[in-house]
């Protein structure tokens, strides 16, 4: 699991009031082995290095793996101040990947009262785009 000193993040993030909640998410960080390593104010990077459990009856890494990747990657970069929640998610396979370390980049576009809108890219240790996301969130108030 990833420590949460060891993650950079820009100096608007340094009160990141979900980042504890998105580093106890034991499935994506423990099962799955993503990590984070940068976390800031709509803008967060996550990593994953591809093993044999992410592959697919193909031999490439499941579809699966890559949206968790970019999904886990989309909930840091928008879950800094307020709870967010996905509405949606637009996925592009654009290459397969076999080995090796994949990197999924974050970034919030747009956020307006009740939604946000970002997009993730998830390269490979090369720069090749492996897959890109276009996500929509809705945001939690309380009650």
């Amino acid at each position: 699991m990833t420590d949460e000193s060891s993650i950079k993040r820009d100096a608007r993030a340094e009160n990141h009031k979900q980042l504890e909640r998105m580093l106890a998410d034991r499935f994506i960080c423990q099962t799955v082995g993503v990590k984070l390593v940068e976390a800031g104010v709509g803008r967060a990077v996550a990593e994953l290095t591809i093993g044999p459990e992410h592959m697919n009856g193909l031999g490439v890494c499941q579809g699966g793996v890559l949206f968790s990747l970019a999904d886990y990657a989309w909930a840091a970069a928008t879950n800094y101040d307020e709870a967010v929640v996905s509405l949606d998610a637009f996925v592009s396979f654009c290459k397969s990947s076999t080995s090796g370390k994949l990197i999924a980049e974050a970034r919030e576009t747009s956020r307006s009262r009740s939604t946000t809108v970002g997009d993730v890219e998830v390269r490979d240790e090369e720069g090749r785009t492996i897959c890109l996301v276009r996500a929509r969130g809705y945001i939690l108030r309380p009650k």
